[in-house]
């Protein structure tokens, strides 16, 4: 009777431990369909150049989370002062789950073309 018992028991560990692994494979597999097209990303070009005294109109960027679009949930923080030369950006974050931390970001540079030094080559 003990075996019997022992065989049963036997059986369902096996069952139940094809049952666990089939749910880790199907939900790994499903997963990755349903992310496949997730993305975090600055729309257009990643470094701007603009003159100086000019003003930049941001393109934004867009989010892409387990299938759904959560570009409206992007935060944009930027440091640009147009009245002075030098290197800027524009930062983007999204509280999200899967983008937690994730900071992109765009490139503004100023220049002075009123300003410009032809340099010596000696």
């Amino acid at each position: 009777m003990a075996k019997k018992k022992s065989l049963k028991n036997r059986i369902l560990l096996f069952i139940l431990f094809v049952f666990v692994v089939g749910a880790i494979v199907g939900g790994y597999f499903t997963a990755g369909h349903i992310t496949r097209n997730d993305v975090f990303e600055v729309i257009g070009n990643k470094e701007v150049t603009i003159s100086l005294g000019e003003t930049y109109q941001d393109e934004g960027a867009r989010a892409i989370s387990f299938g759904k679009d959560i570009s409206d949930k992007i935060v944009s923080e930027e440091n640009i002062d147009y009245s002075t030369v030098g290197e800027y950006y524009i930062k983007y974050t999204v509280d999200d789950i899967r983008y937690n931390g994730i900071e992109r970001y765009r490139i503004i540079i100023i220049v002075d073309l009123n300003n410009e030094t032809e340099e010596v080559i000696p």
